[in-house]
């Protein structure tokens, strides 16, 4: 036993990896993770003293440290967070990789600054895991249109992370995910309130977001957000998965079909230029969307599970 908790034990772990195996300064070290160089040298000497670093990084997170190495080189990420695989599924793999992605997200927020909010059971374990802070003049944007029926509808995942952030504006998207039409999306798209909705919503400073895969079980077939006839169709054009309410194919790139035409999500292409993008997803069915989006190059920072990343470094 160490006395320490389980985010303790995962810092003093990074610290030590990065230290020892990737031969970084401690004042490097500091600026990967955000920390001083006094911290850094505080938490090795914590570590050495308690057993927690000898020869060897004696933890149970010393494997998800390598993954997180791994996946910083290979999609060419800020950084990387792996957390180990529930021994349980369902909503326990939620918990165990949205806890973390909320913590960091809340952590790295600074006054004056603007989140956009993805939805689904991971967003709102992630929300769980945000720090209460004593910020001044954030705001909260909902990157997603509602859905039909759902415990985790993204109004409410967006109105809970405003109240937790003490937000001072709370943005929702008062549409529909998907809409019948094109012409119709264009219809409400080009009202004025909806013209200045998009264009605030592709100045948020950092985004929280998840990725959805195209199984049969998939949270937005589940709810209702798109039809089972959609998702086969949908996977005859070469989709793999969901990302910022458009279905992409294994290359990241937008299919073409009618659905895409119909997201009521902010401009795609916009979005994936905001300067902080956080994803937090996991789960095998989710690796083939999850190569697809990280490829892109446009995700800043990514949290797992060690499972899963696992499967992202080894095809």
């Amino acid at each position: 036993m160490t006395g320490f908790d389980e985010s303790e034990n995962q810092l003093i772990s990074r610290v030590a990896w990065l230290y020892f195996n990737e031969e970084l300064t401690q004042a490097e070290i500091g600026e990967r993770l955000g920390l001083t160089r006094l911290k850094v040298n505080r938490l090795l000497q914590v570590g050495r003293a308690s057993g927690l670093i000898r020869v060897v990084i004696n933890t149970a997170f010393k494997d998800c440290v390598a993954l997180e190495a791994g996946l910083v080189r290979e999609y060419g990420l800020v950084r990387a967070i792996v957390v180990p695989t529930p021994e349980r599924e369902g909503l326990y793999r939620y918990e165990t990789i949205g806890r973390p992605a909320g913590e960091y997200a809340s952590l790295e927020l600074r006054d004056g600054q603007r989140l956009g909010v993805g939805w689904g059971y991971t967003i709102c374990s992630a929300i769980n895991g945000m720090v209460i802070r004593s910020l001044r003049g954030v705001s909260v944007t909902s990157l997603y249109g509602g859905v039909p029926r759902s415990p985790v509808n993204p109004f409410d995942s967006t109105a809970m992370v405003a109240r937790k952030l003490a937000a001072e504006v709370c943005n929702h998207l008062p549409a529909p995910m998907f809409v019948s039409t094109r012409d119709v999306r264009d219809t409400i798209a080009d009202q004025p309130f909806f013209r200045t909705f998009y264009q605030e919503a592709l100045e948020v400073d950092m985004i929280l977001t998840a990725v959805g895969d195209l199984t049969a079980q998939a949270t937005n077939i589940a709810l209702g957000a798109i039809t089972q006839d959609q998702r086969r169709e949908l996977a005859r054009a070469g989709a793999v998965g969901e990302f910022f309410g458009r279905f992409l194919d294994e290359d990241g790139n937008v299919v073409d079909h009618e659905v895409n035409h119909c997201s009521m999500s902010p401009d795609f292409d916009g979005l994936l230029k905001v300067p902080h993008i956080i994803l937090v997803s996991g789960g095998l069915a989710k690796v083939p969307i999850l190569k697809s989006v990280l490829r892109r190059g446009s995700v800043h920072v990514f949290v797992t599970d060690a499972r899963t990343a696992h499967s992202l470094l080894n095809p």
